[in-house]
């Protein structure tokens, strides 16, 4: 057999100061073993368009976790989440409750953000007996039940934005409690990970990174806008702010670098549903890629793709507006070519694209309000339609 060529320790001494049993001096080389590869892993993901995703995988298979996450984290001058990824939840949970705040509701969360910087701990603390379900609030107490949970570890630290980042480790009861020296090897990451979500902060943060991407979109007619890795605003079209403008529904705020928008309610959904894009989770989203915003006229039609560039190997999010009210009027022969519908329903489908409720199409076409009503459940049926603006979006679109 090849000679051992690996860089022999010093001997462990016992206390009786003789040298440790080769037990143990296979377990400083397995620890050592695996924190090599928790390295390797955190700072390869880096420049990965997956984010911290393999990391995250190579946390799972060393440490045995039933599930894993790291999430940043704002504190000030509001809590809220900013962006993160897990494994081992549901699709989509995890960015969903940063966005909608139920995030600080989970235990560890909470106790991570109350010790402040450089907290490193457990809630076993080392002890295999010890009851993790112990002075749980009801939502943490829930959700480790269900999921079998028997210890969560945490390391958490502020970055230089001043956002806090939280790692959070959880482990299945068919194995134990995370020990002492795992929790030691969990220390010494905490610093190596500080330095890869800086390293990773700083390139997707960079103007100089998206410096082409940002002229090609300045330029566009369209109302477009393209956010970063890290959902910050990368650039938006002069078309795009003129139409938060003209509505008075958002505004695009440069030193945030986020859209502000006027109804709190869509900036949630809004925020979630990018953060999904952003993390790969869209299986989680029951309308993929589109969501309405209302304005005093017919409804902004928002658009969401993810766009992937091989020359810096980034993930980048596009925003399309969509302005129904912006369009010229089709005729009741362009809506039967592009939708199924009889010449009736086509009349009425008129009527609804010019911005009519469905009395206000009674009275215009002489009809009673329940013959128009009948046309347009029948017009969402042959045409696979759940919403009406849904029909009406659809139509401006390919009519214009």
């Amino acid at each position: 057999m090849p000679p051992d060529n690996r860089p022999q320790p010093a001997p462990v001494v016992s206390a009786d100061d003789q040298p440790a049993e080769p037990e143990l001096l296979d377990a400083v080389y397995t620890q050592t073993d695996t924190f090599d590869r928790l390295v390797t892993s955190l700072y390869g993901c880096v420049e990965n368009n997956q984010g911290f995703d393999p990391f995250l995988r190579c946390l799972r298979e060393e440490l045995t976790l039933a599930s894993c996450s790291l999430a940043v984290i704002q504190k000030e001058p509001e809590l809220k989440g900013l962006y993160g990824w897990a494994l081992g939840y549901p699709p989509g949970v995890v960015p969903l409750m940063l966005k909608t705040g139920l995030v600080f509701k989970d235990e560890a969360i909470a106790r991570a953000l109350a010790l402040g910087p450089n907290a490193v701990f457990s809630y076993a603390d080392g002890d295999p007996e010890h009851d993790v379900l112990a002075d749980m609030s009801a939502f943490s107490r829930t959700w480790l039940r269900a999921a079998g949970i028997v210890d969560s570890a945490t390391i958490a630290f502020t970055n230089k934005f001043q956002h806090q980042i939280v790692l959070v480790l959880n482990r299945h009861k068919s194995h134990a409690v995370f020990s002492r020296d795992e929790m030691a090897l969990l220390a010494r990451l905490k610093k190596h990970t500080e330095i890869a979500l800086d390293l990773y902060e700083r390139l997707h943060r960079s103007e100089q990174v998206f410096r082409d991407l940002k002229s090609s979109i300045a330029v566009l007619k369209q109302p477009v806008a393209v956010f970063s890795p890290v959902s910050l605003l990368i650039s938006a079209s002069p078309a795009f702010e003129q139409i938060g403008q003209r509505y008075e529904v958002f505004r695009v705020n440069h030193d945030t670098r986020q859209i502000e928008f006027q109804d709190p309610a869509f900036a949630q959904e809004f925020y979630t549903q990018l953060m999904l894009f952003i993390t790969g989770k869209t299986s989680a989203l029951d309308e993929t890629d589109t969501l309405y915003l209302h304005t005093n006229a017919l409804p902004l039609r928002f658009s969401i793709t993810p766009v992937h560039s091989r020359e810096n190997d980034n993930n980048t999010t596009l925003v399309e507006i969509f302005d129904p009210n912006d369009v010229r009027t089709p005729t009741t022969t362009e809506i039967r070519k592009v939708i199924t519908a009889t010449e009736a329903e086509a009349r009425v489908c008129l009527a609804l694209v010019k911005g009519a409720d469905a009395a206000q199409a009674a009275r215009e076409l002489d009809l009673a309000v329940s013959t128009v009503r009948t046309n347009i459940k029948s017009l969402l049926q042959k045409n696979n339609f759940n919403r009406q603006v849904d029909l009406i979006t659809h139509l401006l679109r390919i009519c214009s």
